[in-house]
């Protein structure tokens, strides 16, 4: 059933799960025969060590691929993705380029580097989204990061302009926010990201780099220039960071858990360049694909 495994049996086993070792399979099975591991999104049962259910996972998935063959500079999916060609009528000359910039964000101005989106916001993965966003639902948004760590060595491994990051953050909330929602579910994403590309490159830390000057109204609510001037001067630099330096010359891996217009990362992005980064890439486990 849906709700096999009630979410107090889910928190509890959580505490539980960080005080089996990775290698210490003993306690590991005992662990699932008192718990038995559930789907974090449904809770319906799954096997150990799996994350989602069958029905989940392809739920989740299914825009993957569409995304990852989106433009990588605003991360959207190219209108071409899923169309046939005809090879008779392409002119090579004036075929557009994976690296170039796509009809849409070409008339933008965007201060990142690049995106790299896990999935489309929609269906169930707007479901996962906004579930992860609390506390209780840490699991979950560590696993959203081990996928999204996962995308994020394919798409740098495949793409020159790619690069490896040397610092990982994320879009800080406000503490009234984080205390309504019992933690800040885009922490618990990014030090999942950090801890799965770690694998390959043992110094790669994640580190709060970012605080919020002030509250501001959910981006939600608002229209395209009503968002950006929401989040103008809205964040900054902690100071400690500011002093020891860490953002000089930095490729900072920015994740956060969706992007809609880019108005926050934006934002965000002008300020850690103006405090020193190299460059910044956007990560997010969603990307909204809004009608023009």
């Amino acid at each position: 059933m849906r709700d096999s495994v009630s979410p107090t049996i889910r928190r509890l086993k959580r505490p539980l799960e960080l005080v089996c070792s990775a290698g210490n399979r003993g306690k590991h099975a005992v662990l699932d025969l008192v718990l038995p591991p559930t789907c974090r999104l449904c809770n319906r049962p799954v096997a150990s060590e799996q994350d989602f259910c069958g029905p989940c996972q392809r739920s989740l998935t299914l825009s993957g691929p569409m995304m990852q063959a989106g433009c990588f500079r605003c991360g959207r999916p190219r209108p071409a993705v899923g169309k046939p060609k005809i090879q008779p009528e392409i002119n090579p000359d004036q075929q557009t380029s994976e690296t170039e910039p796509c009809v849409q964000c070409k008339r933008e101005t965007l201060f990142f580097q690049g995106v790299i989106p896990l999935w489309s916001y929609q269906d169930r993965v707007c479901e996962a989204i906004v579930a992860a966003k609390y506390g209780h639902q840490s699991s979950l948004a560590a696993a959203l990061g081990r996928r999204l760590g996962e995308r994020i060595v394919t798409v740098t491994t495949n793409r020159a302009e790619a690069c490896s990051p040397d610092l990982v953050s994320y879009v800080p909330s406000h503490f009234t926010r984080q205390f309504q929602r019992g933690g800040n579910g885009n922490q618990t994403i990014a030090e999942a990201v950090c801890q799965y590309l770690r694998d390959k490159n043992h110094a790669l830390r994640c580190r709060s780099l970012m605080k919020m000057t002030r509250r501001i109204k959910k981006q939600a609510w608002l229209d395209n220039a009503q968002r950006r001037e929401n989040v103008r001067g809205a964040f900054a630099v902690k100071r400690s960071y500011v002093f020891a330096k860490t953002l000089v010359n930095r490729h900072i891996l920015l994740v956060d858990d969706v992007l809609t217009t880019g108005a926050t990362a934006n934002e965000i992005t002008q300020v850690l360049l103006a405090g020193g980064a190299r460059r910044v890439t956007l990560a997010v486990v969603a990307r909204a694909i809004r009608s023009q």
